[in-house]
């Protein structure tokens, strides 16, 4: 059976967790099992030596949230005027789709039920926690970053100045890419911006021409004219950039999806608010300590913000350097180091709201928790064994696939290059994923479709 046909194990697995964390214990009331206090003791000292704390909330200005918010569902920010940002990223579920890989300029419909060609290369990141002050890496490849203040784009130097922070820098860059948002050049088409983009134009080096034009397009419409002014009174119409429209871009995600409350389910636990189930705790304990997740899923945001080569199975059109190649692969960090070192690896996403955001890894390859546990369990082992369905979907689309047997240089190389982290991975038990699981599915904003 196909991996992404299989949503429904999650929900059964997530059950499970439940009967597991039933287990234990001497009996209370009712039948009812009496928590574990030493499982309390141990994950709390954990949560604190690993300093998973929540970072301080987002407070945008309500104007500058408003203008960010009907910015981020207008289709004026696209070539054609067809596509919004939330055509991929829909305000509610995470801010993704929760498809295997994206639906850009071309798509109709709405997630996950969009429709259309070509498909995006990746997987669609979720937004949660994005704008904490804690991120320094950007898209799976970190091709937008910052460091001391410093940001590293595509654009180079034709960023503009005044970006508030790296979320904001990230905001510019769909903007520029001709299958998400820009479109492809079409001359027969007034909403294209068809002079900006016409063929071997490098849109990344010169970008300021198409984020001018789309800023044109803002001041000319009524609406958006007095969102502007309401969220900058202080600038004149004319003296404002992309950065502004980008500022509030980011000043709504990071509002919205700020996912850090102290009344949700792990902060909730942390501060004393909430209960978790015993199996959740124990699969705390196994995270920190004998499943070694923290190695790479480390501190607030549960990542590391670096590189990892897990042997994913190479599925869609490839990316840069690697689409015209034969097999078309994703060469991953590769891509913007140009390191070898790098071939393969992608950023470690953040789990805050993973129970949420499948299909997992960057090209969305498997639909369960269990399934992509499983997968870092044996990540060589894993690679060589999958196998491509039949057919292989995202929405209505299907999904061009690679394994071992049509592939075998390329998975070859690929497991030769894994990440060392990921060579001697620890032994887990059915009861132990299903712990794992039930302390994965406490990291959640418990509210996460609401609009606030």
């Amino acid at each position: 059976m196909h991996p992404l046909s299989r949503l429904v194990v999650s929900a059964l697995f997530g059950g499970l967790s439940l009967l597991v964390a039933c287990g234990g214990g001497s009996e209370g009331e009712a039948g009812q099992p009496l928590p574990d206090t030493s499982l309390d003791t141990t994950l709390r000292a954990l949560l604190a030596e690993n300093q998973i704390a929540a970072p301080a909330r987002a407070n945008a200005p309500d104007a500058l949230y408003s203008l960010g918010l009907n910015l981020f569902q207008s289709t004026l920010l696209s070539g054609n005027q067809k596509v919004s940002c939330a055509s991929c990223h829909p305000i509610g579920n995470a801010g993704l789709d929760n498809l295997p890989l994206a639906i850009g300029v071309h798509g109709s419909g709405s997630p996950p039920n969009r429709t259309g060609l070509p498909l995006i290369h990746r997987n669609t990141p979720a937004l949660m926690n994005l704008g904490t002050g804690k991120r320094t890496q950007l898209f799976w490849d970190g091709r937008v970053s910052e460091q001391d203040g410093v940001f590293t784009t595509p654009a180079g130097n034709q960023l503009p100045d005044g970006l508030t922070d790296v979320l904001a820098a990230q905001a510019l860059f769909p903007l520029l890419s001709r299958d998400e948002m820009l479109g492809p050049y079409d001359p027969g088409d007034d909403n294209t911006m068809a002079e900006l983009n016409a063929p071997g134009t490098v849109v990344e080096s010169n970008p300021r021409p198409v984020w001018n034009a789309i800023m044109d397009r803002l001041r000319a419409d009524t609406r958006f004219a007095g969102l502007l002014q309401d969220a900058y009174p202080g600038i004149a119409p004319e003296a404002m950039g992309i950065e502004h429209a980008a500022n509030a871009i980011s000043a709504f995600q990071s509002r919205r999806w700020y996912g850090f409350g102290e009344s949700n389910q792990l902060h909730g636990y942390i501060n004393g608010r909430r209960v978790i189930s015993d199996s959740a705790k124990r699969g705390g304990i196994l995270f920190f300590g004998t499943a070694a997740c923290v190695r790479c899923h480390s501190g607030p945001l549960f990542s590391d913000q670096k590189f990892h080569n897990l042997a994913v199975p190479q599925i869609g059109p490839g990316f840069g350097s690697g689409a015209g190649e034969s097999p078309p692969r994703d060469k991953g960090r590769y891509e913007v180091t140009g390191d070898e070192a790098d071939l393969y690896a992608f950023l470690t996403p953040s789990l805050w709201e993973v129970k949420n955001t499948f299909p997992y890894l960057h090209n969305g390859i498997y639909a369960t928790l269990e399934e992509t546990l499983r997968h870092h369990l044996d990540p060589a082992g894993s690679a060589m064994a999958f196998r491509c369905p039949a057919t292989l979907r995202s929405g209505g689309n299907e999904i061009a696939c690679r394994d071992s047997t049509t592939a075998p240089a390329l998975y070859a190389d690929m497991v030769a290059r894994l990440s060392p982290d990921s060579r001697a991975p620890p032994a887990l038990t059915d009861a132990d994923m299903a712990d794992l699981i039930a302390f994965l599915n406490v990291l959640t904003d418990g509210n996460n479709t609401s609009v606030r």
